[in-house]
């Protein structure tokens, strides 16, 4: 069984994760604003964002179980 520190831990690499998720959405955002044209690799970034949920959940997950 995992100690509340081990959840703790994981729950502080999934927001670091999603920190990082949330800059490169914000620069694509303002990319997408300016009418600038998206790379190949940036647009199958938007069409990945499915996998986003998944990791929502697993936040929440996590954190209901401190």
């Amino acid at each position: 069984m995992e100690t509340q520190e081990e959840k703790l831990k994981e729950l502080r690499i999934v927001q670091e994760k999603m920190d990082t998720l949330q800059s490169e959405l914000d620069r694509l955002k303002a990319k997408v604003k300016k009418n600038e044209k998206l790379t190949p690799d940036e647009t199958k970034f938007f069409g990945e964002l499915g996998w986003l949920s998944a990791l929502a959940v697993t936040i929440a997950a996590i954190a209901s179980t401190i």
